[in-house]
């Protein structure tokens, strides 16, 4: 079988998007030796091919990443013959007619479309609901997400089309040690800055907590984001503006090492399709506080404090209980080794692999 994949998320740099997506073609190349894969890109990307039956397709595009999609991407793939087409960024060619499964990361653009960017209200307006038809599967990132799609489009989604494949648990080696390395205790929040990440609250929770005596630093890693001025203006006049620190983009065992130091990571999203933070967290032997009625309860079930999103009072309490806590002992930590345990790239890839064999031609 030949498969095409999309790989134009590379294109944005480290998003959570490419990230899912190096992580789960990662271990298909490992696992699959079986068929043939063409990874199309519009612009060169690091993305390392080791598997002597996967090929990187380069198709130059200065233009938007979406219109190379829809109107380049279509002809290529019906020239090179591809069996099937995965769009893992949710997004699929309206022009291209052959066999597709998309992933289905969220429905942030519905839920709270203030929160978004133009270009990501208009592909969910209008292109993302011809993807829902079309597509021969739906793969959600979470049980969560799974029963959005059923409730949005109950008319043109069957059951039987929605297969669930959750992101993995971060493949560090975990650190469980109770000791902390940090001089000063810290929460730390790693994501952008959009609206939904509900930063705002945040601060107005440790600014409440401050005039209880309680001061607690706050660092935040990740890259700017969109429609945060209203976040910097806060900040900017806030009484706890010195304890606020931007990491700006980490490395890897930069992340790690943040995980690992502080007290705790707080996740304040008001909606999120997965939470990947919350696994990478316990990875770390750390504790996680954040949005009550999310996918987090789903993902860190009762291994996490959890907290009323749109209630900084509320934020402020389950800050002020965490911090309070002794470090996390033994039994604690099995308890986010047993979450950890639930999540496995390989386990979702050879999912993925299974369903894309089940629909396609298998080349021996």
């Amino acid at each position: 079988m030949r498969i095409g994949i999309d790989i134009k998320a590379f294109k944005n740099g480290t998003t959570g998007i490419s990230r899912y997506l190096r992580c789960l073609m990662d271990r298909l190349q490992e696992i699959d030796i079986r068929n043939d894969y063409l990874l199309y890109e519009c612009t060169k990307s690091d993305y390392v091919v080791t598997n002597p039956r996967w090929k990187k397709v380069l198709i130059p595009w200065k233009l938007p990443g979406i219109l190379w999609q829809q109107f380049i991407l279509p002809g290529h793939l019906k020239r090179d013959r591809i069996d099937l087409l995965w769009a893992p960024e949710q997004i699929s060619p309206v022009l291209y007619h052959g066999t597709v499964f998309a992933t289905v990361h969220d429905f942030a653009a519905l839920r709270f479309p203030e929160s978004c960017q133009r270009l990501n209200l208009f592909n969910h307006k209008y292109l993302f609901p011809v993807t829902v038809k079309n597509a021969a599967k739906l793969l959600p990132v979470s049980d969560y997400i799974g029963r959005e799609l059923l409730t949005v489009y109950p008319k043109c989604v069957t059951p039987d089309r929605v297969i669930i494949i959750t992101n993995g648990s971060p493949e560090w080696k975990c650190r469980h040690v109770p000791e902390r390395q940090s001089e000063e205790p810290f929460l730390f929040f790693a994501g952008n800055r959009e609206p939904r990440k509900n930063l705002i609250r945040l601060i107005v929770a440790l600014e409440l907590l401050k005039t209880e005596g309680l001061t607690i630093a706050l660092r935040i890693a990740g890259p700017p984001g969109w429609k945060n001025k209203d976040l910097h203006a806060r900040i900017s006049t806030s009484t706890v503006k010195e304890q606020i620190r931007f990491l700006g983009f980490l490395s890897e065992q930069q992340l790690m090492d943040q995980y690992h130091d502080c007290r705790a990571v707080v996740y304040p999203s008001v909606y999120e399709g997965f939470g990947l933070p919350v696994l990478e967290a316990f990875c770390m032997g750390t504790r996680v506080i954040t949005s009550r009625g999310t996918v987090m309860e789903e993902i860190a079930g009762s291994t996490a404090a959890y907290f009323d999103p749109f209630d900084p009072r509320d934020i402020a309490r389950t800050i002020r209980e965490t911090m309070a806590l002794p470090p996390p002992g033994t039994s604690e930590f099995a308890g986010f080794r047993e979450v950890l345990d639930t999540y496995s790239w390989e386990k979702s890839a050879r999912r993925l692999l299974e369903l894309m064999e089940s629909v396609g031609k298998t080349t021996v």
